[in-house]
């Protein structure tokens, strides 16, 4: 005699439900193992699914790390600073990119831009393009003229926020990012705008 059992079988997941457990399967791990240990294989055993899923939507570990921490930590293009002053929207700016570096992690950080080329070319966008918002608000406001501001120096509070990060370990102090906002950012923003 067969006996009824309450088993159904499993819904398979499609779209964007497949996605966000991929991610927070891929969440999960990163908090639990860090970025060293972390494996395509373990997410795809966690989310029931297998590598090649996750290899049609990233291609590679990093890629997916990037996806994870976006998914739980937004971006800081969701919230560009806007306090009414150039320096001082600057300078929350760069203490914004500081506390997502706490919040997901040095090691994770530093993870990530160890395999920088995987990471998508839209994302390594962001940092420079947030800069600019602020620069052309300050524009509106009178602060700064229209002469273009190189790429290079938009990309700069990013990149020395990196190196600090790398050579140190470490979140940067505040000591550090007054330092990149006043001393180098700034004066560097202000010249190239005169000009």
């Amino acid at each position: 005699m067969e006996r009824e059992t309450d088993a159904r079988p499993a819904r398979r997941r499609r779209g964007h439900a497949l996605d966000d457990a991929l991610l927070e399967a891929a969440w999960e791990q990163l908090q639990r193992t860090g970025y060293a240990a972390f494996t395509i294989d373990a997410v795809a055993r966690a989310a029931g699914t297998s590598r090649a899923v996750i290899y049609r939507r990233w291609p590679g570990r990093a890629a997916l790390v990037h996806a994870a921490v976006r998914a739980h930590t937004g971006t800081v293009i969701e919230d560009v600073p806007d306090t009414g002053s150039l320096a001082d929207d600057v300078l929350a700016l760069v203490h914004r990119l500081a506390e997502r570096i706490d919040q997901i992690g040095i090691d994770v950080a530093t993870g990530l831009l160890s395999e920088l080329e995987e990471i998508p070319d839209d994302a390594k966008a962001v940092v420079p393009g947030v800069f600019q918002q602020v620069i052309d608000r300050a524009r509106v406001r009178g602060e700064l003229g229209d002469s273009p501001i190189p790429d290079a120096v938009l990309s700069m509070p990013g990149a020395l926020i990196r190196y600090s990060m790398i050579a140190e370990r470490a979140t940067p102090t505040d000591r550090v990012l007054e330092d990149i906002a006043n001393q180098l950012f700034l004066p560097l923003v202000r010249y190239h705008a005169a000009l």
